[in-house]
């Protein structure tokens, strides 16, 4: 695993950790190194989990555009339901959501 060098993963919650192992796993099976973009750095969507420790941002763009969807699933797969993978153009957003299956009354 290798991390961009303006990309901040320190200090990131250590419940990432399932999903750090899984990427790493996944992208090394289609045939490359998970390189993480983004952690506690950058800017972001309000409100994102990114602010909070609880999202990376995984690099795609050495991947052809027809897998994308296959390493999205493939991660998806590999991770309870906690947890989020989102796919954007340029990477694949991962978080962990402890609310995700909270009920509202």
């Amino acid at each position: 695993m290798k991390i961009k060098k303006s990309a901040n993963i320190q200090g990131i919650d250590l419940r990432l950790r399932p999903a750090l192992i899984a990427a790493e796993k996944v992208w090394y099976e289609y045939g490359h190194e998970l390189v993480i973009t983004s952690g506690l750095d950058s800017t972001h969507s309000a409100g994102s989990l990114h602010y909070y420790g609880l999202a990376i941002d995984c690099r795609t763009r050495y991947f052809q555009k027809n897998k994308h969807r296959l390493i999205a699933r493939d991660l998806k797969q590999l991770l309870a339901d906690n947890f989020d993978v989102v796919l954007h153009n340029d990477h694949i957003h991962i978080e962990y959501d402890p609310f995700k299956n909270f009920k509202r009354r």
